[in-house]
């Protein structure tokens, strides 16, 4: 399904003309509403505004009426909306959107029990397939699925090599902390995380759930020391935060390692990845709360957070 139309519905007048704005700089024919109305709306899909009242109720209205239609929750944070198909968050990042709605289009069908086709080469055996109905984002953060991204991944660094761009990736995890983590934890852990990674990140850059303790940042058009400086802002919001757990107050903090294309190597995405992998490790081992790459140029040194 080729998404060319959307429908705003916010009530809130400023909220209503920002989200219009945001989904036409994607390139999609929009119309905005105070309220949901069946009369003349057409569209492949409806964005719900943060200020919606009775979210799910308007949502089965839509759904009765456009049974193909993406239905979207715009929200500010990284909490699930289970009445949608998806979250889209705020603000809107054209260059995320365009990504995004594909992306979720393959992710209904797959929870209606479709197959749609991969792209590019099969998995091979050692590769880990994925449930027909899992979905294409993280439950917890709403970053991409890594195994459902992967083809973009790829491209994207097969561009950059290819036509001598910069690019970077960065891993992230969580410190070690005094407690266990269960799930409760987990979700508390993660959610602020992913608002401090949207916080960080440009339009241009994608967060990926790499794994269930790593995320993945991928940064087009980087070098180094601008990769450097977002991760240093990621590690510094997270720092500032606390929660309550257990009758505790925990302060999580994180660490990233970082990895770069260098100009004139022929670095693969996987190449990358163990690179970033080492300096994570780097970083914990250091005390944590820190950034790291293990630079293989003379004379590129960069500090620790």
């Amino acid at each position: 399904m080729k998404i060319t139309r959307a429908i705003v519905v916010e009530p809130g007048t400023a909220g209503r003309r920002k989200l219009k704005e945001g989904l036409e700089k994607a390139g999609l024919e929009v119309s905005a509403l105070a309220e949901w109305g069946e009369e003349g709306a057409r569209a492949q899909v409806v964005v719900l505004g943060p200020s919606v009242e009775r979210g799910a109720q308007v949502a089965r209205a839509v759904r009765k009426h456009l049974p193909q239609a993406l239905v979207l929750s715009a929200r500010e944070d990284a909490s699930k909306a289970g009445f949608a198909d998806g979250v889209l968050p705020l603000p809107v990042s054209a260059k995320d959107l365009r990504v995004r709605l594909p992306e979720l289009v393959k992710l209904r069908t797959l929870a209606r029990g479709g197959t749609p086709a991969r792209r590019g080469r099969a998995a091979p055996a050692s590769e880990p397939v994925r449930a027909s109905g899992t979905g294409l984002l993280d439950p917890l953060t709403q970053f991409y699925v890594f195994e459902h991204f992967k083809d973009f991944v790829f491209v994207e660094v097969k561009r950059s090599r290819r036509y001598g761009l910069p690019l970077a990736i960065a891993l992230v995890a969580f410190d070690p902390l005094p407690v266990q983590v269960d799930h409760e934890l987990r979700e508390q852990l993660h959610g602020g995380l992913a608002l401090a990674v949207r916080r960080s990140l440009r339009d241009t850059d994608y967060p990926v759930q790499y794994s269930a303790d790593r995320v993945l940042l991928l940064l087009p058009h980087t070098d180094l020391a601008g990769a450097h400086t977002m991760a240093r802002r990621v590690c510094e919001r997270v720092a500032r935060s606390s929660l309550a757990f257990d009758e505790q107050v925990l302060r999580p903090t994180v660490s990233v390692g970082l990895a770069a294309l260098a100009p004139g190597r022929e670095v693969s995405f996987s190449e990358l990845v163990r690179q970033a992998q080492r300096s994570l490790e780097s970083a914990q081992s250091a005390g944590g709360n820190r950034v790291e790459m293990l630079a293989e140029t003379p004379g590129l040194e960069i500090e620790g957070t």
